[in-house]
């Protein structure tokens, strides 16, 4: 019951940092981006962002941080964690990249996004060890299913 339920929270919560991060998709035909560069999608300068998006983007990921671990036990480790964070985020900015090449949404491609992204689920993963300090109960918090006997 415990791992459907936490399967449940991801799939959830995965709609809706899709929501966040890619919808709504606006098309808009070439001329109304003709008086800026292509190079304006491109944010890939670390540290040059404002506050209060980089938090959003730390806070976005904290579940990440607290879901993935729970349902896949190697994830319980903040140097893979972190590639799955990193993985995850950069996935969103290339989908952001090519709905902006394609249909002209116009996302912007931020390396401080990625950044943010995976610190927020790190920092989830800090509060799910602070939360329940064995290694033991956390992964037997959402044991995986059981092979069917019967088939």
């Amino acid at each position: 019951m415990g791992r459907r339920v936490t399967v449940g929270m991801l799939l959830l919560y995965a709609a809706g940092v899709i929501a966040i991060t890619i919808f709504p998709i606006r098309p808009h035909p070439a001329s109304y981006w003709a008086d800026e560069p292509l190079a304006e999608m491109f944010h890939w300068i670390p540290g040059d962002v404002d506050a209060p998006s980089f938090t959003l983007n730390v806070i976005m990921f904290i579940p990440f941080g607290i879901l993935v671990p729970l349902l896949r036990p190697a994830a319980d480790r903040y140097r893979r964690l972190a590639a799955y964070a990193a993985t995850a985020s950069a996935t969103i900015e290339l989908v952001q990249l090519v709905l902006g090449l394609t249909v002209g949404s116009r996302r912007t491609v931020d390396v401080n996004d990625l950044i943010a992204n995976t610190a927020g689920a790190l920092a989830g993963l800090l509060i799910l060890r602070l939360a329940v300090p064995s290694a033991a109960h956390r992964s037997a918090a959402c044991p995986p299913p059981r092979p069917d006997p019967a088939g």
